[in-house]
């Protein structure tokens, strides 16, 4: 479902009293990311907002550019916890949404109680990494110029993870095939430009942990920096690749849901 200030779609799930939980899914996938997750926060006591980003599921595409920057999924987020009428939540971000979260948690630390991370170049990667616009417009042209299929073909893409069962995959599949690829490049152009937080780390004022995916060896170098200049942060390691809530699920929900009951 949608609502006018939020603009995305969003899905609330879990025990109606349940502890408010934020799910904010990366660049290439959608809501359906937390497929493996969802169950085990429920049963820990936890009420789950999921959302799609824009141009990903089944939310809209808009063509205004300004629509896709980092500090307006702020106003969205703070959107979505006046709707489930808290007064703060925990958040918990994948990749790009990862650096989504953490400008939303900077920005807002008042809103946030703690703040669970996976592997994240959009936040914790060196900014010169993004490289120069003409290759960003070019991949986003061959988005366009692909459409669905090269969305569904890309390496980012999460569906062929192994941790998925056929009738999970499938169940991703048909959340993800109603993206827009459009508004997936749009993403590429004017929402990643826009997340890398270095700048910003190392005043981190909310309780944050790092579920760091170790199988990812070019994230090592930014984990690393993470470790040594972030503040209020916890890195715990797992067996993992990029999307470490897929490939080490059982071990990401406990390290996780461990982490947030901490604030009970």
């Amino acid at each position: 479902m949608t609502a006018p200030d939020i603009e995305l779609n969003y899905v609330i799930d879990g025990p109606a009293d349940g502890r408010p939980v934020l799910f904010v899914h990366g660049i290439l996938t959608c809501r359906a990311h937390w497929l493996l997750n969802l169950p085990a926060f429920h049963e820990a006591g936890f009420r789950s907002i999921t959302i799609d980003l824009f141009g990903h599921g089944s939310s809209p595409a808009p063509e205004d550019e300004a629509a896709y920057h980092p500090d307006r999924y702020v106003d969205r987020f703070a959107a979505l916890r006046r709707l489930v009428e808290a007064e703060r939540w925990f958040v918990v971000g994948q990749s790009l949404g990862a650096a989504l979260t953490l400008n939303y948690a900077m920005s807002r630390p008042d809103e946030v109680v703690a703040h669970v991370v996976t592997n994240s170049h959009s936040a914790f990667g060196d900014p010169n990494r993004i490289g120069n616009p003409e290759a960003a417009r070019e991949r986003a042209q061959m988005m366009i110029d692909g459409g669905i299929t090269a969305v569904m073909k890309h390496p980012l893409n999460p569906r062929r993870a192994r941790a998925f069962s056929n009738e999970q995959r499938a169940q991703f599949d048909d959340a993800m095939l109603l993206s827009n690829a459009a508004g997936i490049a749009r993403t590429m152009l004017h929402t990643s430009p826009y997340t890398p937080l270095r700048h910003r780390l190392p005043a981190n004022p909310v309780d944050t942990l790092l579920v760091a995916g170790d199988r990812e060896e070019a994230f090592t170098p930014a984990r690393e920096w993470v470790e040594e200049h972030a503040a209020n942060f916890m890195v715990e390691r797992v067996s993992a690749t990029h999307a470490v809530n897929i490939s080490a699920a059982d071990e990401f929900n406990r390290i996780a849901i461990e982490f947030l009951n901490r604030y009970m």
